[in-house]
């Protein structure tokens, strides 16, 4: 039985990961280490209550980077490991700084000693676990995951690198991708309009977490599903999407359709907010609708397109495919494009969602169901590939390297 490790640094990762660690739970033998820099440790470093329950549900467990380190076991003993997000909170406060002071110190402590000690760790994980190949996203070469990837080079086992999903074959009429060597490892992308020249270590594979059959998986699942005022008429999902240099993300046209909404006793609205953090806009005056609801990264988005019956995305933004695959009643919004692309559009325009540029034409009635099989889905999302489970496709290929390199 082969050995794989798999690495996770940010929700978007987390989610791939889990999609196969499902498909290959019978098959390989699996372990997994969070690299995460802040915080450092997988209980807060990843939001994701639903992802998490999936994890733990097929029997899966991760350790954080730390953990192979005796030092580092007794400085994360003592660290600082609740929501990050109550630190503005303590500090405000002269009590609750000198409570959370020791711990806080411990963290400070423990990120140096990681930064210090990282390459010796990273070599004792690779010989603890002494995989058959190791998996991680696609990072770039200043971070955690290239010390392993290089590391594991040295040791003459193969790497490969997901996807973190089909965004940039939605925007590359804005953008050409920005492909790094990777010359070393294998490199899995969703599309052939993710790749700026064609390589030998470029595989086409689609992105697994939004394959048919996996899709429909989650969707299946009733836990951590998401309530709120769930008798409208109207439940109605926004998907905030990251910032572009080329065009708007499309969040001027939501807010005004959710000011729009904002008393229509027959609407619901959620506002999902990007992973990344950072990235969020100004949510102050949408926030004191009543009839809308902000959730974070602590709700999956397969949660929030659960709970909707029309969910709206940006027109370059790789959320738009589950609801798609669903047969949902999807918008697609066309943000504002610097001059030079005024007449470029996404493929999502020749699409089977309703492909907007403003809030005038959005209409509670006028939105159509998406197509299931839509061909843009499958050109862009599912790399050609259709309905099949693309979890179970990758690993299949990860076999097929391992057995090459141990022939």
């Amino acid at each position: 039985m082969y050995k794989l490790l798999y690495l996770v640094k940010t929700e978007a990762d987390f989610e791939r990961v889990v999609a196969l660690a499902i498909a290959g739970k019978d098959k390989f033998k699996q372990s997994f280490v969070f690299t995460g820099s802040l915080p450092p440790f997988f209980v807060n470093g990843i939001q994701d209550q639903f992802q998490k329950y999936l994890f733990e549900k097929h029997g899966f467990k991760i350790k954080d980077l730390c953990d192979y380190d005796i030092t580092g076991i007794i400085l994360k003993r003592f660290s600082y490991k609740e929501n990050f997000s109550i630190i503005n909170e303590v500090l405000k406060s002269r009590k609750k700084l000198f409570k959370f002071l020791i711990p806080l110190a411990f963290l400070y402590l423990l990120r140096q000693y990681k930064e210090l000690r990282k390459r010796k760790i990273i070599k004792k994980i690779m010989k603890k676990e002494n995989p058959d190949i190791l998996l991680t996203d696609l990072s770039q070469t200043i971070e955690d995951p290239e010390i392993f990837r290089e590391t594991a080079f040295k040791m003459g086992i193969p790497s490969c690198i997901f996807t973190h999903g089909a965004a940039g074959g939605l925007h590359q009429v804005l953008s050409k991708p920005e492909n790094y060597d990777y010359k070393n490892y294998y490199v899995f992308v969703c599309s052939a309009l993710d790749l700026k020249t064609i390589s030998g270590n470029r595989i086409i594979l689609g992105d697994m977490s939004s394959s048919f059959p996996y899709v429909n998986y989650l969707h299946s699942i009733n836990s951590h599903t998401l309530s709120f005022l769930n008798d409208r008429k109207f439940k109605i999902t926004f998907m905030e999407a990251p910032y572009f240099s080329s065009s708007t993300n499309a969040w001027p046209v939501m807010e005004e359709i959710i000011i729009n909404l904002s008393d229509n006793p027959d609407v619901a609205m959620v506002i999902k907010k990007h992973p990344r953090r950072g990235v969020s806009a100004n949510f102050e005056m949408v926030s004191t609708f009543n009839n809308v609801k902000i959730v974070g990264s602590e709700t999956d988005r397969s949660r929030a397109v659960k709970w909707a019956d029309i969910v709206v995305c940006s027109d370059y933004c790789s959320t738009v495919f589950e609801p798609m695959v669903l047969g949902k009643k999807v918008v697609a919004i066309r943000g504002v494009h610097l001059p030079k692309y005024k007449n470029k559009y996404s493929p999502l325009k020749y699409s089977s969602v309703k492909y907007i540029s403003s809030a005038k034409e959005f209409g509670l009635n006028s939105v159509p169901n998406a197509n299931p099989e839509d061909s843009v889905t499958n050109r862009i999302c599912w790399g050609g590939h259709g309905k099949i489970d693309l979890a179970k496709l990758f690993l299949g290929k990860v076999e097929d390297i391992i057995k090459s390199y141990k022939a």
